[in-house]
């Protein structure tokens, strides 16, 4: 009985040694986790603008498309307060051309500055440190400035696919207390370094121009009172759309039309020459402003897709053998307005 107490007795000593054991080792680890969390620091906060869009349309295409982003960093290094570093370097990345769209991209530039670091009004170089340079910051608040700009390209719009052109840039900081002369640059860091990422999005809307036309002429007409053969003649309407658009082309009836009959050529006095116009060589569909001018796709217009170059649609003229005609000699003429609806 004595040797199976005290094996009891061992065991059971051997066990409370076990639990305070793990006791003191989870309070130990408990205050050095504290010990951790407590030294701790939240690095560099960004405060300000990151991402802008800006609609690049034809009011626009012969200007500069410019995004700024603006803002403030706070860097903490142990403090509650934020502390600066006695001088800066900055850089900035990016690749200088948007995503594409349909094959198609922006080119981009950038200026930046941020506590003092860089040029406001020079082009970066993407991935080169520029500075050191003092370090500015109004209440150890560090002030950040970028711009991303798309240079002006007169005329080049319409060829541009409708979409969001996105070009990211990344904005680097390193504060530095020692060199006055060198970037630290990539083999630096720590509490006064940090990045942002800026989004710069281009919007290009949906967008048509009508470039030119070319008259319909039938030359002469040699009958008189009534026309003894078809007259028949060509023009075109001139369009250029970006990449993807659909539109329509709309004529209108003219300045002589009588409702529900043909169009007139007239030579200013009363007289008058009836003719058609239509959308196909058949002179089967006549091109007009049936169901409004308002919806790409209507009735009474052609309908197409734009390439982002320049398209011309032919439109065909005729006077029908047998139409009665004016019988005094002169000019004719009507004149038409076209629409392009998109």
């Amino acid at each position: 009985m004595s040797i199976t107490t005290t094996s009891y007795n061992q065991f059971a000593i051997f066990k409370a040694f076990a639990f305070v054991l793990k006791y003191f080792l989870g309070f130990s680890l408990l205050c050095l986790s504290f010990a951790i969390f407590n030294s701790a620091h939240a690095n560099c906060i960004v405060t300000g603008t990151t991402s802008g869009t800006s609609p690049y349309t034809a009011a626009t295409i012969n200007s500069d498309a410019n995004i700024n982003f603006s803002g403030t960093i706070s860097c903490f290094g142990g403090r509650v307060t934020p502390e600066i570093s006695g001088y800066m370097c900055m850089k900035t990345v990016f690749t200088g051309t948007t995503n594409t769209n349909n094959n198609v991209s922006l080119p981009y530039t950038v200026t930046a500055t941020v506590g003092g670091a860089g040029s406001s009004t020079t082009n970066q170089t993407s991935n080169v440190w520029y500075g050191p340079v003092r370090t500015v910051a109004s209440n150890n608040v560090v002030s950040y400035s970028v711009n991303v700009k798309v240079p002006a390209r007169p005329g080049s719009l319409i060829a541009y696919p409708k979409g969001t052109y996105t070009g990211t840039v990344q904005l680097f900081w390193d504060m530095q207390a020692s060199s006055s002369t060198v970037c630290e640059g990539n083999s630096g860091g720590g509490w006064d370094s940090g990045n942002a990422t800026i989004t710069a999005n281009y919007v290009v809307p949906s967008l048509c121009q009508l470039d030119s036309t070319s008259n319909v002429d039938f030359g002469n007409i040699n009958d008189i009172g009534t026309t003894s053969r078809d007259y028949t003649a060509q023009g075109a309407v001139n369009t250029t759309c970006n990449n993807g658009t659909l539109y329509s082309i709309y004529l209108g009836d003219g300045v002589n039309r009588i409702a529900g009959s043909f169009r007139r050529m007239t030579n200013g006095s009363n007289q008058y020459i009836p003719y058609q116009l239509y959308q196909d060589s058949n002179y089967g569909t006549v091109w007009d402003t049936t169901g409004a001018v308002t919806t790409v796709g209507g009735s009474g217009g052609v309908s197409k897709t734009g390439s982002g170059t320049a398209q011309s649609t032919n439109v065909y003229g005729k006077i029908t053998q047998g139409t009665a005609i004016s019988t005094t000699p002169g000019n004719y003429s009507d004149t038409i307005v076209v629409t392009v609806t998109y």
